[in-house]
This record gives C-alpha cells, sequence and structure tokens, in this order.
C-alpha cells in the first residue's frame, strides 16, 4: 500500500492485490497521478478518473462523473491552492522553530512545474464499472468491500479490508472539516452513514482519509464523527461562522479533532 499525496489538501491511497492495484481517491488533476502510480505497480489500476482504463464508482454517481462541473470550480481550486501554499511558508517555519510535528510524508510540495493554472480544467469521467453497498473488490490476495456512505455527496462510499481491519474513509470521514453544507445535500443523512462506520468500529484497526495531514488514525474517530453527527442534528453542537476552501460562507460545528461544515447559517436554526 502507498500514500500518493498532495500534502496538506489530497491522499491519495493506492492498495496492491495480486492482479490488480485499487486507487482510492485520484485527486483533481494537477498533475498525471497515472505515471506515479505505474513507477509504483505493474499491475492494472482501478481509478476515478479518465486517466485511467478501469473507472469503477457506486452507481448513485455515474451522471455525477459525466456531467461538466459547477461553473468557478477549477478556478477556486486553484485560488485555494495558492492560499495553501502561501500559509504554508509560515507554518513550516513555525514548525522548524518551536513545534516540530511535520515528518516528510506531510511536507507540502509546491505545484509541478508544469502546471499551468490558467489552462486547468477538471473534466468529466465515465465510469466502466458500477458499485453497489456491500459488493467486494478482489484485486488478488485481498478483499476490500464497499460500505456506501451517502452524505458528502450520493455516491459516496468506504472501503473496508475486512481481514486486516483498513478502513479507507472517503470523504466521508475526516480529520478536518467534514463538508456537509451544500444546500442539495442531507445531513441527517450523512449522520446516519456515520452511524454506521461507528457501528463497525471493533472491527477496524486503522482509518485512513483523503484529506490534510492526519492521514493514518485509530478507529476512535469513527465514533467521536458519529457524535459530533448526532450533536448536530439534535441542536446541541457549537457552531462559528467560516469559509469553505472555495471561499465560500459556511458555519462550522466545532469539536475536538474535527469539524463539520454545514449550509451557512443553518447550524443556528437547529
Amino acid at each position: 500500500m502507498w500514500l500518493i499525496a498532495e500534502p496538506g489538501h489530497v491522499n491519495s491511497v493506492l492498495v496492491e492485490g495480486d492482479d490488480l492495484a485499487v486507487l482510492m481517491d485520484t485527486g483533481l488533476g494537477v498533475a498525471n497521478i497515472r505515471t506515479v502510480v505505474e513507477q509504483l505497480s505493474g499491475n492494472p489500476v482501478s481509478g476515478g478518473n479518465l486517466l485511467f482504463d478501469d473507472v469503477a464508482i457506486h452507481r448513485s454517481g455515474e451522471s455525477l462523473l459525466a456531467a461538466e462541473p459547477p461553473p468557478g470550480l477549477a478556478a477556486g481550486y486553484v485560488d485555494y491552492l495558492g492560499r495553501l501554499l502561501n500559509a504554508w511558508r509560515g507554518y513550516k517555519e513555525a514548525d522548524d522553530a518551536y513545534f516540530h510535528p511535520l515528518t516528510r510524508e506531510t511536507l507540502v510540495r509546491p505545484l509541478p512545474e508544469a502546471f499551468d493554472p490558467a489552462g486547468y480544467v477538471i473534466r468529466p469521467s465515465t465510469p466502466t464499472r458500477l458499485l453497489d453497498d456491500g459488493q467486494v473488490l478482489d484485486p488478488g490476495g485481498r478483499r476490500l468491500r464497499v460500505v456506501h456512505t451517502p452524505g458528502h455527496s450520493p455516491d459516496a462510499i468506504c472501503l473496508f479490508d475486512e481481514a486486516s481491519g483498513l478502513l479507507f474513509g472517503g470523504d466521508t470521514v475526516n480529520t478536518g472539516p467534514i463538508y456537509a453544507q451544500l444546500e442539495e445535500l442531507d445531513v441527517a443523512q450523512f449522520a446516519r452513514s456515520t452511524a454506521r462506520l461507528a457501528d463497525l468500529r471493533s472491527s477496524v484497526s486503522r482509518v485512513f482519509v483523503r484529506h490534510f495531514m492526519r492521514v493514518e488514525n485509530p478507529p476512535g474517530p469513527l465514533t467521536e464523527i458519529a457524535r459530533g453527527f448526532e450533536r448536530i442534528m439534535d441542536g446541541s453542537a457549537t457552531y462559528r461562522d467560516n469559509v469553505d476552501c472555495l471561499n465560500y460562507p459556511a458555519t462550522e460545528a466545532c469539536f475536538d479533532r474535527f469539524s463539520v461544515f454545514v449550509p451557512a447559517g443553518s447550524g443556528r436554526d437547529r
């Protein structure tokens, strides 16, 4: 298993089987991730975007993957990367001088020299395989069970390697802000998904998340996140005003080791 990361934002995980490799979260295309994958694995790779021949997604996301992205998404993401890199300079200096939690794996790299922000686009893709809840992916020598966890998006999934207890949390589990703020999303559905994952805790040894720098975690956050969503639903969470990575207003429900973005203003009404 390998971590292929845009440190500070996207953590892609490549799981190698005897016959196939599975890449979870293929990033947003600031570089050609397939070239990196092919240096690590000699097997065919199942990925999630048009760089790969085998594109697997939960069936409820088929039309979403094929649709044009929302206007301004690509430009907003480039702007976010610029702000992240600017903030990184001071963060790294402070770490060098005082704190020292950073490791080689979490150092934020500059954008690739060949990356052209003005020409950056997010391209639609077409899935070649549609997945269902409970389906098992067998890349050879290990089994990954699909756990459908709608909330962040209707097609959100986690993959669970039950034999080793490794849970790959997709966008449902995070160690920073969890994004549930889009108006079309159902926070109650998100809460049910996190409760389902919490029920798996006794079978989970490690949890891998897709964003920010605390990539590998013990199973404890599964319960904490589910309880956090319970507090959002019963109105007992603590909120503050914030913005998401695209600078859109959001209300943030704050907890000890994570937070949840909900639609701006909605937290005050719960």
